[in-house]
């Protein structure tokens, strides 16, 4: 056994466990925890006998979900109220379907409310609010052609102060959610100087344009497929951009609504799942039977699964990860070893925390989901415990 040194304090054990690390997949095998941290994945007859162990039996047991687009969830929205008890409220209703780590996003809103988010992140951070990881700002810099359900009102060029509330701070990582004609006259070198990851979308640019935009830094897209250029044959737009661009991350909704199951398996076989991330875009109903409420100043409705503002446009969804991994398997044919990457390690590199989160490898954060035979989140662990 290839332990560090240490003494465990407990063992995760099941039946299946995807390592998405060296290991890989193994069975009959436990994960030894010690301080909130992995130590070993070993074979069950290598579980020291004084070591406590927690058996899963016949499931699947998997790294904790990393999603870096929630808007809400438990019946709450992040725009509505930024404070700390909002995020411990939407982090507390998606751990229960195996996230353990999550971007609190932001959308477009006035300045003053982008500087009460942030200033929630930190003293989220600070009071030590499980799976706060930082912020995602998705908006104000948008494309007027391609707004979806943000507040129109609020959508505006990038101005000094605004800069300042998306640089300042010590909450942890930080996306920002831009199209690309929003990132000229240096704001996307301001912003990739203060090591915030940049992500296109919202946008309406040309695959040449897009195409500049990952050149010059640009790392991601956000929710592919919905409120960008589409692609054609002979204008490839922002989605064949991310098609053929070896080396960007994807956000994809797989809700069955967002995007055609096709599409989904189509962006699988394009970018892999190093290159895919399930994202829940998710707003109030998570965790809840809520079928109405509001979102940029708009009357929302939960109709048949589609959440759909006055206008008749998607906004947001009551998706969860468990979910999202479901149907990338059941609907779009995706491997499950590849849906399970694509919801937590592919993620947590994205966000450049490849060594703590996303995978069970000795020295990472001991989160972890366990998963039934229908893929439904049946058990989630944070640091090693039942959460």
């Amino acid at each position: 056994m290839n332990q560090p040194p240490g003494t465990a304090d407990a063992a995760i054990a099941a039946a299946r466990i995807h390592t998405l690390g060296p290991q890989g997949l193994v069975k009959d095998h436990a994960v030894l925890v010690a301080g909130g941290r992995i130590l070993d994945v070993v074979p069950r007859s290598e579980i020291p006998e004084a070591v406590p162990v927690l058996d899963q039996g016949d499931v699947d047991l998997a790294p904790g979900f990393v999603d870096v687009q929630v808007n809400g969830g438990g019946g709450v929205l992040f725009n509505d109220t930024p404070d700390v008890d909002t995020l411990r409220t939407i982090a507390a209703a998606h751990r229960r379907f195996g996230t353990t780590s999550l971007l609190p996003t932001f959308i477009t809103d006035s300045r003053e409310k982008m500087v009460a988010a942030r200033a929630a992140v930190e003293r989220a951070r600070a009071e030590s609010v499980p799976g706060i990881l930082g912020v995602h700002f998705e908006g104000p810099f948008l494309d007027p052609r391609k707004t979806g359900a943000h507040d129109r009102a609020f959508v505006r060029e990038a101005a000094e102060g605004d800069l300042e509330g998306l640089v300042g701070g010590a909450s942890g990582v930080t996306v920002v959610t831009a199209a690309a004609c929003a990132l000229g006259g240096g704001v996307l070198e301001r912003l990739l100087e203060a090591g915030v990851q940049v992500c296109l979308g919202h946008c309406a640019s040309t695959y040449e344009e897009a195409r500049a935009a990952f050149s010059a830094g640009v790392r991601g897209a956000t929710h592919l497929y919905n409120a960008m250029s589409p692609m054609e044959g002979r204008a490839p737009g922002l989605v064949g951009a991310v098609l053929a661009t070896p080396g960007v991350f994807s956000g994809i909704i797989v809700d069955g609504i967002h995007v055609d199951p096709g599409a989904v398996r189509a962006a699988w076989r394009a970018c892999g799942a190093v290159g895919l991330m399930l994202v829940t875009d998710a707003v109030h109903p998570v965790g809840t039977e809520r079928t109405e409420f509001e979102l940029g100043g708009q009357r929302v409705r939960l109709d048949g699964g589609r959440c759909v503002n006055e206008e008749g446009n998607l906004a947001g969804s009551a998706l969860d990860m468990a979910s999202a991994v479901r149907n990338s398997v059941r609907d779009c044919g995706i491997p499950l070893e590849d849906a399970l990457r694509m919801a937590s390690e592919t993620p947590a590199r994205f966000l450049e925390l490849q060594e703590t989160i996303g995978s069970l490898r000795p020295g990472a954060r001991a989160d972890l989901v366990a998963l039934d035979a229908g893929l439904r989140a049946v058990g989630t662990f944070v640091g090693g415990r039942p959460a």
